[in-house]
């Protein structure tokens, strides 16, 4: 098979998608961008048949040019009857998404690879329960939800992994083709969640001494720093400082808690990852952030642009993650279409 045969067709399609968001950029011009949240005026509602709305469409036709031809008033009675019918569904459909309010929710930070899920709340304020609304992003699709009377709705799309970074959404799109199908009304969003990527964790690799701790990292400690104290382990302790030779001496934990408080702080450091390239020195550090936390250690990080002072918590953890997945990069928009 000749190359040209194979990269024919992906060039066309290629051709074919820029030709349709361009057709779309130009269509929803008037649109302000939404930011934080969008209401679906009549004015950002469009609607058209579908493929059966296209097929009753001439079934339709065909039975009034037989009803004017034969004069027959049954067929004239049955056509305008299916005429209605289609009148109606325009109408039901369009006020199916007619007046919804779609607003952001906060899309938790996942790591890199990991499918992620966009969170959005949709408000009905109009007193009519709305039925069978899709959420699309690209080539992906929500499945059917419903929005009840006076209430709310959180729809979620999964969306696939994505490389370390913070990334803005691309143009959503809310559809409907409730109640027969023979119709689609649509409106497109431009809703603006941010949405960061953390490295995905890499394990350096550790030297571990009598006492489990890291290589990794630099402890800050002090002369003078009184020696490590020995005492029975107690409910929360951090697994990490459990003294598991006295455990195999004895059969009672026992953990190793530092004399001095300075003694136990960690730093870890950019320069300390075995690695050369960016993306695993970073993919390093978010492990050891990782395993710093679990272990309820005071630690910092140390960036070539940045230093975070050394801390714990759930709160510090997420800062140094934030940082990690920051560094170096600016917000660019995620691009929704599966790759080849």
């Amino acid at each position: 098979m000749r190359p040209d045969s194979v990269t024919g067709p992906a060039r066309s399609r290629g051709r074919m998608a820029r030709l349709r968001d361009d057709a779309i950029r130009w269509i929803t011009r008037r649109h302000a961008h939404d930011g934080d949240q969008a209401h679906l005026g009549r004015d950002r509602i469009y609607i058209l048949p579908t493929r059966a709305g296209y097929t009753l469409f001439g079934i339709i036709l065909v039975m009034l040019l037989g009803s004017i031809n034969y004069s027959n008033n049954m067929a004239f009675l049955l056509t305008f009857l299916l005429v209605g019918i289609g009148h109606n569904a325009m109408w039901y459909t369009h006020r199916n998404l007619l007046g919804l309010q779609v607003s952001t929710l906060p899309v938790p930070a996942v790591f890199a690879g990991q499918p992620l899920t966009l969170p959005l709340r949709l408000s009905e304020t109009a007193g009519r329960a709305r039925e069978a609304l899709v959420l699309r992003i690209g080539t992906h699709t929500s499945a059917p939800f419903p929005v009840p009377a006076q209430g709310t709705h959180t729809a979620q799309l999964e969306l696939p992994g994505l490389a370390r970074g913070v990334y803005r959404l691309p143009r959503q799109r809310l559809d409907t083709r409730y109640p027969l199908g023979i119709l689609e009304v649509w409106s497109w969003l431009t809703l603006a969640p941010e949405i960061v990527v953390y490295p995905a964790p890499i394990d350096p690799g550790h030297t571990a001494g009598d006492d489990g701790e890291e290589a990794a990292g630099a402890h800050d400690r002090r002369e003078g720093d009184a020696p490590d104290q020995i005492r029975p382990y107690r409910t929360g302790d951090p697994p990490g400082r459990i003294v598991w030779k006295a455990f195999a001496r004895s059969g009672k934990l026992h953990v190793r808690e530092f004399a001095s408080g300075q003694g136990d702080r960690l730093w870890l450091e950019w320069g300390a990852m075995p690695a050369s390239d960016t993306e695993t020195r970073l993919s390093m550090l978010c492990h050891q952030v990782l395993a710093a936390h679990a272990e309820g250690r005071v630690f910092g990080l140390r960036l070539p642009d940045q230093a975070l002072e050394p801390a714990q918590g759930v709160i510090h953890r997420d800062h140094c993650l934030h940082a990690l997945a920051r560094f170096r990069s600016t917000p660019v928009e995620m691009n929704p279409e599966p790759g080849p």
